[in-house]
């Protein structure tokens, strides 16, 4: 089974006319300003699946900082999923700029039926130490629903690009080691996160943190899968192609320059995160009894 686990889907307004949303919200603007920056619709989404062979995939929104907005794409998500209950995992997103409505936006889509949070990010300012401490609160929900939380974390060195931004990393550590009990999946590779598993004191701390390989052709050579299956462990590493930005195409190809092949290529393109995605649905079951 192929899983991509890194989709966005933005809410139906904004592939109509992306003007009005592109003013309204500073960070949007500066990812999705120029008409070269792809907007897709779910019936796009779903050839995309079928024209690559991928069987499932878990589609989120943007991080909008007007609540609003944020609730109404994560709506859009959550009825793409009732149409393809079988194609489309769940994941929603929001802001934490205000730390109490995205609190009740977690508890509002985790209680309906969420499959976990994400893409979290910080596109204007980055991931300063209070933006972790102000997300606290909806980890906390996490933790007890029993879902992964993806957060975009990018490599503090190298060329810019629009999205690029400063994460703490020690405050990153900080908030994965006071919450144990959550799947973690870093977007785009961590940022190279990964590497500090290798210290002592650090490694058992991120026995439940994962990679994807979001934008990976733009930014790292192949070698980038040995190093996080080697960092990591072989279940840590998951396909996303963060589409419409790419297809996966172009990480087959990487997979294929990697010379990984067989049941670690199975793994990364769908078994890993089934594995996490499978850990929740026990849980529901659990807590059904």
């Amino acid at each position: 089974m192929i899983i991509d686990c890194h989709i966005h889907l933005l809410p139906r307004q904004v592939k109509v006319d992306r003007t009005e949303f592109v003013i309204k919200d500073k960070a949007f603007g500066s990812l999705f300003s120029s008409a070269k920056a792809k907007v897709v619709s779910p019936e796009e989404i779903i050839n995309y699946l079928d024209g690559s062979g991928i069987d499932k995939a878990i589609v989120f929104g943007f991080p909008w900082a007007d609540y609003e907005i944020a609730s109404k794409n994560n709506d859009e998500i959550w009825d793409f999923y009732e149409r393809y209950p079988d194609r489309i995992v769940p994941f929603a997103t929001f802001s934490v700029l205000q730390p109490e409505l995205a609190y009740k936006e977690s508890s509002r889509t985790l209680s309906g039926g969420f499959a976990g949070l994400g893409e979290l990010a910080m596109y204007r300012n980055g991931w300063g130490a209070a933006d972790f401490q102000a997300l606290r609160p909806c980890l906390d929900l996490a933790q007890h629903h029993g879902v992964p939380v993806m957060i975009h974390v990018n490599e503090p060195v190298g060329h810019d690009y629009p999205g690029k931004v400063f994460v703490d990393i020690k405050a990153l550590f900080e908030t994965i080691s006071d919450f144990q009990d959550i799947d973690f999946i870093l977007a785009h590779f961590g940022g190279g996160f990964f590497i500090y598993s290798l210290m002592p004191e650090i490694g058992p701390k991120m026995k439940r943190v994962y990679v994807d390989t979001a934008a990976a052709p733009f930014l790292y050579d192949n070698r980038i899968f040995s190093l996080a299956v080697q960092s990591l462990g072989e279940d840590k590493v998951l396909l996303g192609t963060d589409f419409p930005l790419l297809g996966i195409s172009r990480y087959e190809r990487m997979l294929d320059q990697a010379n990984i092949q067989g049941e670690l290529r199975a793994k990364i393109l769908g078994g890993n995160v089934q594995t996490i995605l499978n850990r929740r649905h026990l849980q529901k079951i659990n807590d059904a009894i």
